[in-house]
């Protein structure tokens, strides 16, 4: 399991706010403090969704998973400081493979919320 990899991401931006910047490339794009801070975009808070499910036939290939080993899909979605939203990042996190932790303070009147659907 050393070589398998650890997590699958895909970040998507509106095109108005991309085009003619390095993230238009059809490769991965990485910069040193963060790919949308390094195009000038500041993200001023994010929301997270974090669900868990089955992964899809091409997820289960690319991340070596063994059988019936589920996966958590972590939805970041980045806000600037007009509540405007610049970028949707989206990870596949293998159950066999990660745990998710959260430390939130009780004073800044952060709400979790859980849906049934």
């Amino acid at each position: 399991m050393d070589h398998d990899p650890y997590a699958l991401a895909d970040s998507y931006f509106p095109e108005e706010l991309v085009r003619g910047t390095p993230l238009m490339l059809p490769e991965d794009v990485s910069a040193p403090g963060g790919v949308s801070a390094s195009v000038g975009l500041v993200q001023a808070r994010y929301r997270d969704e974090i669900t868990v499910r089955m992964p899809t036939r091409a997820e289960v290939e690319k991340l070596s998973l063994p059988s019936a080993t589920p996966v958590a899909v972590h939805m970041r979605t980045g806000y600037d400081e007009n509540n405007r939203p610049l970028r949707v990042m989206i990870t596949i996190l293998p159950g066999d493979r990660h745990v998710i932790r959260y430390d939130v303070s009780a004073g800044l009147g952060t709400s979790l919320r859980s849906r049934q659907e």
